[in-house]
């Protein structure tokens, strides 16, 4: 017989393996725990540092927004997205710093950023959305007119904490990434590592020059996926709907009823504490209900 331990092994948990300060318990794999967990273990994206700097700038609007809203009083704006342009030697970096291992050093320079702009009347009435591509802020140009020493620099150079590192694009070390936490369906999600944000404020609009300023405050945060286990104040309550009609029928009185959940437990950062000590003993008392009629 072969002892080289080369067959395929089978690892399980602690909680279905069972045991908690020497009891035995009911298994999770036949009787599902039921109810709510003292505590919550969460995956939960961690900020382990963060800056925010103001930059302003004033820009053209596109050429058919004075003719088509010659009405706009007001506007707000959105972030949809932000490019980071290269040129020459002008482009976003990330470099770790020298004998600081822990912490890297971003240059933010040449960002172009696309907005969606809404303009309103006198009275706030929406008249359109606009979207507005390409504005440049932090232009590597001193000669550019949007350039201003205190407002709108040529680049940012910021130290961030960034203890677990970044990420790196399609797996290439030598090409960080900043991810960009924008408006559109392609950037709107979180990643590890360093992400950037930006939050705009419209400080003027100027309808017959077809002009307007438009404040960014951009947030470079490095963050992490880290295990924590959390106590909770119960299940959120969700708001319910009605589609009732006057029909009286089984499926009426479904949807005017409460909302479905879920009662089964998730896996506690250690064993559910469970009084039962004879695993072979399966609990008929309603674990797999997952509606409660009383509630």
């Amino acid at each position: 017989m072969s002892k080289c331990g080369c067959g395929n092994r089978t690892i399980v948990s602690d909680l279905i393996n069972g045991g908690m300060f020497g009891h035995e318990c009911v298994d999770a794999c036949i009787n599902p725990q039921c109810g709510e967990p003292q505590f919550l273990t969460v995956l939960a994206p961690v900020v382990y540092d963060q800056l925010g700097i103001n930059i302003c700038r004033t820009f053209d609007l596109p050429d058919t927004v004075p003719t088509t809203y010659p009405t706009a009083v007001y506007a707000s704006a959105e972030v949809i997205d932000i490019e980071f342009l290269e040129t020459g030697t002008s482009a976003v970096t990330i470099e770790p710093i020298t004998a600081r291992p822990n912490c890297y050093e971003i240059t933010l320079t040449n960002l172009s950023v696309t907005f969606a702009i809404k303009f309103y009347d006198c009275c706030r009435r929406l008249l359109g959305t606009v979207e507005v591509p390409g504005i440049i802020y932090l232009s590597p140009d001193v000669t550019d007119e949007s350039y201003d020493e205190d407002t709108n620099p040529t680049s940012l150079v910021i130290n961030l904490f960034a203890p677990y590192g970044v990420v790196y694009t399609g797996g290439d070390v030598g090409t960080p990434s900043l991810n960009v936490i924008g408006f559109s369906t392609t950037n709107s999600g979180l990643e590890q590592g360093l992400n950037l944000m930006a939050i705009p404020k419209v400080i003027a609009l100027d309808i017959v020059d077809g002009t307007m300023t438009v404040g960014l405050t951009l947030i470079l945060n490095s963050i992490y996926f880290t295990h924590y286990q959390l106590p909770h104040n119960g299940k959120a309550i969700i708001s319910k709907g009605s589609t009732a009609n006057s029909e009286d029928s089984l499926c009426l009185d479904f949807v005017n009823g409460c909302l479905l959940d879920r009662s089964i437990k998730p896996l506690e950062y250690s064993n559910p504490f469970d009084q039962k000590h004879n695993c072979n003993i399966v609990d008929a008392g309603g674990c797999f209900n997952t509606v409660d009629d009383e509630q």
